[in-house]
């Protein structure tokens, strides 16, 4: 019975490690490596090569938190899952400064494999460089851009005038882009930038090199003043001159553009016209005077 139980037990064994076997015939990732520049991660590794088809990774790694706290689970790297690219970004994933184990899963339709970094990760051993700055002159200002910057890192510009480095001024970049302007007693000539990358938390900086810069000469802030009082003066004395000039010159103006325009020749021969006069003969005929009498009168004169 002892001996039943024992042989159920290896063939069970036996049968478990032929399946995982099975299971497991994808070849293991080579390559596998993460690289950590400015507090970002990047895991990385060379595809596989396989006549099953696609081939989809998922990433997975273990903290202190999980190892201690959660009895040795893995978490899944939350974009990175069944991908089909050959690296995961895991700069939010590994939140602390703690040991992390990463591992990849490839998977090729019922074939997995799994392969594990060769070494724990910590994010204290990201490489501090400094980010790329780029500068420009707009009038009296210099602007000055960076290359996205990680929260940790802080950046901070000197800024001094070419051969006078001893007397350079500080600023820490806390907004992007950045924007600074000289002092007008120091506008123009040559100007020199540069920029240091620190994180304090690693105690690591870096910097970039020196950028010198030409900034154009601005015109001094009084001439613009001066020049609008000016053209305000003499428009004011042209517009006195005109209103002094104008009642004296109108007449001369009005002779000069309201000229008469002789008349045609043939209008010029008789003119003023003469009043016609009209002949004229009128016949009379004879009169005789006639009295009118009332007919009052006429009855008295019959009465006497």
């Amino acid at each position: 019975m002892v001996q039943n139980r024992g042989f159920i037990e290896a063939l069970t064994l036996l049968l478990l490690s032929i399946t995982l076997s099975c299971a497991s015939l994808l070849p293991s990732l080579q390559n596998l490596s993460i690289q950590s520049v400015n507090m970002r991660h990047l895991l990385k590794w060379s595809p596989l090569q396989e006549a099953c088809g696609t081939v989809q990774y998922s990433v997975k790694f273990q903290g202190e938190y999980e190892t201690h706290m959660l009895n040795g689970s893995w978490v899944d790297a939350y974009d990175c899952q069944r991908i089909s690219q050959t690296q995961c970004d895991l700069t939010l994933d590994l939140g602390s400064d703690s040991d992390y184990s990463i591992g990849v899963q490839a998977q090729c339709g019922d074939q997995t494999s799994w392969t594990q970094l060769p070494s724990a990760f910590n994010r204290r051993d990201t490489e501090l460089v400094a980010p790329n700055m780029s500068v420009s002159v707009t009038g009296s200002l210099i602007q000055v851009d960076f290359t996205e910057v990680h929260p940790q890192i802080t950046i901070s510009l000197r800024v001094w005038r070419e051969g006078d480095e001893q007397n350079a001024s500080s600023q820490v970049i806390k907004a992007q882009p950045y924007q600074f302007s000289f002092d007008t007693q120091q506008n123009g000539g040559t100007h020199c930038v540069k920029a240091e990358a620190r994180l304090e938390s690693l105690n690591k900086s870096s910097s970039t090199e020196t950028n010198c810069i030409s900034v154009p000469k601005l015109r001094s802030g009084w001439i613009k003043p001066v020049a609008v009082s000016a053209a305000v003066v003499i428009s004011v004395f042209t517009a006195l001159a005109l209103g002094w000039r104008l009642p004296r010159c109108l007449p001369r103006l009005r002779q000069t553009m309201c000229t008469k325009k002789q008349l045609p020749s043939a209008l010029l021969e008789d003119w003023p016209p003469r009043t016609p006069t009209f002949p004229c003969s009128v016949q009379l005929e004879p009169t005789h005077p006639l009295t009118l009498l009332h007919p009052s009168e006429e009855q008295d004169g019959a009465a006497g």
